[in-house]
């Protein structure tokens, strides 16, 4: 069937798109691929085309005709929707060969790999998703500028794809970075909660975690206001801030809902120990750089941890480069010359900007001290 023998059987198909058929062939005549793309960007998530069937048509019948023309990266955004009327598998091949097509053009192929690969992780095929993520990251690599888009679907199938192997680290990088990139009011609000509520779990057990100002700040994390997982961003805050009693104090509030989520009833030793991390983090960025000779006993007070524990302590901060120092087993204290840079809440701004202030009187005295004791030269 030819391109305008198509779109007529097409009007009588759906006559109710009738006019953007027509629109159709006005702008395919005068080879307007520009005005043409947005018009099939538009009827191909027409629900009528869906429910007739019909996306496969119109690629077989008519976009295929010209589809050398169309921008490459809208070539894939066309298909996308046509690939959801196939199944796991026969979407996959399509977009297969549509990649082909345009792999010369970065956005356009690494926005096909990644529905390639969030194909694979429906079909539950994590090895053949993750090879596929992979192809796309090093396609990735030294590239800047492509469109928002593209970002947001790699990000999307890393986040879901590390979601099923249960990585938590590599989990929550990979929201962050799609949340970076997409715009939350397109997202539903029942993913949106979700996904907080995943992101705050991940933050929370991630080995590699222990800065959370970035998801603190997320609006993501409205979406929980006024659910039962709320408490969830104030637990978050009390890690973020190194607060062992406020920490203490959630989880016994809200012991019966904690005991329904197994991420963190099957981790409450990590989750004390990366707390008490956080509790010598606090204490390390709240002491002047000039006083941060520590001693283990004022560790142990703040973390509520035993003697004989800190310097295992220490050492799990030291290995993960949160702070940097030395220690003086004998003396028992640490010399902290390094603290991780975090984002900071209005509280520990304050704290900086209170350091800052005595840190600026004592350079205005030492200035006057040299003033005052160096000699006049000048006649």
């Amino acid at each position: 069937m030819k391109p305008y023998e198509y779109l007529e059987s097409l009007k009588q198909t759906i006559p109710d798109l009738a006019p953007h058929i027509i629109a159709i062939r006005e702008t395919y005549d005068n080879k307007l691929w520009h005005q043409l793309t947005q018009q099939l960007e538009q009827i191909v998530v027409q629900p009528q085309m869906m429910d007739k069937k019909e996306l496969p048509n119109i690629y077989q019948y008519f976009i295929k005709d010209f589809e050398t023309k169309l921008k490459p990266l809208s070539l894939v955004e066309i298909c996308i929707p046509i690939a959801r009327q196939y199944d796991n598998v026969e979407a996959r091949k399509f977009i297969e060969t549509i990649s082909q097509k345009v792999k010369k053009d970065k956005s356009a192929y690494i926005f096909s790999l990644s529905f390639i690969a969030t194909m694979f992780l429906h079909c539950q095929d994590l090895v053949e998703c993750k090879k596929t993520i992979e192809l796309a990251k090093d396609e990735l690599q030294g590239i800047t500028g492509l469109e928002p888009t593209v970002y947001s679907c790699f990000y999307l199938v890393c986040t879901d794809y590390y979601r099923a192997k249960n990585q938590a680290g590599e989990f929550y990088k990979n929201a962050l970075m799609y949340l970076s990139y997409c715009k939350l009011e397109n997202i539903s609000q029942e993913i949106q909660s979700s996904l907080a509520f995943d992101l705050c779990i991940a933050a929370l057990i991630g080995d590699s975690i222990y800065s959370f100002g970035d998801l603190i700040v997320n609006p993501i994390l409205k979406s929980l206001d006024g659910s039962k997982n709320a408490w969830l961003i104030s637990l978050l805050k009390a890690f973020n801030l190194g607060d062992i009693a406020q920490y203490e104090a959630l989880i016994q509030q809200h012991r019966d809902i904690v005991s329904t989520i197994p991420a963190l009833t099957n981790n409450k030793q990590r989750l004390g120990q990366k707390i008490s991390i956080l509790a010598l983090l606090e204490l390390a960025f709240r002491t002047p750089s000039d006083q941060r000779s520590i001693s283990f006993q004022k560790i142990s007070n703040t973390t509520k941890l035993p003697l004989t524990e800190i310097e295992h302590l220490l050492m799990k901060a030291l290995s993960l480069e949160l702070i940097k120092g030395t220690i003086n087993q004998v003396d028992q204290i640490i010399h902290v010359t390094w603290v991780t840079p975090r984002i900071l809440d209005f509280n520990q701004i304050a704290s900086m900007n209170q350091r800052i202030t005595e840190w600026a009187s004592k350079t205005k005295t030492s200035l006057q001290l040299i003033e005052n004791d160096t000699i006049d030269l000048v006649a």
